[in-house]
């Protein structure tokens, strides 16, 4: 552990758990495409990660732990990020669905069901943004 993990808030935590989720479900059918790579690296830039940490959480996701988010929005929030992500190559795998599932419950959702996917899927193939997707579904 560095000594800048050893000083990270709760918030800087949950936020390389969500970019860890990401790349879980990027890697989940084996490939990360070019897209999803993109996505990744964008998200990256957004939370504030270098390229060294970005890279190191793309080639050992498991050494990061899930911290779930604190409110319902930011855990609705990360769930549409993923989301997006499974269907960001045009395909959606099993895997990739599993993979899903398996997050949701360790954010905090009780099961997949709790969360309203091909609703939040149509609205991401419509081009919506994650803010009226949130302020639509939430």
């Amino acid at each position: 552990m560095s000594i800048e993990e050893l000083f990270e808030t709760g918030e800087r935590k949950q936020d390389r758990s969500h970019f860890r989720n990401m790349v879980l479900i990027a890697k989940a059918d084996g490939v990360i495409t070019e897209d999803e790579r993109n996505l990744l690296h964008k998200m990256g830039q957004s939370l504030s990660l270098s390229e060294e940490q970005v890279a190191e959480i793309i080639k050992n996701p498991s050494k990061l732990s899930i911290v779930p988010p604190v409110s319902r929005e930011e855990r609705f929030e990360q769930m549409i990020e993923l989301v997006r992500m499974v269907q960001i190559d045009g395909k959606i795998d099993d895997k990739e669905m599993d993979v899903l599932e398996r997050v949701a419950v360790g954010i905090g959702y009780e099961d997949l069901d709790d969360v309203d996917v091909e609703s939040i899927l149509a609205m991401i193939i419509r081009g919506e943004d994650t803010e009226t997707i949130l302020g639509d579904l939430l």
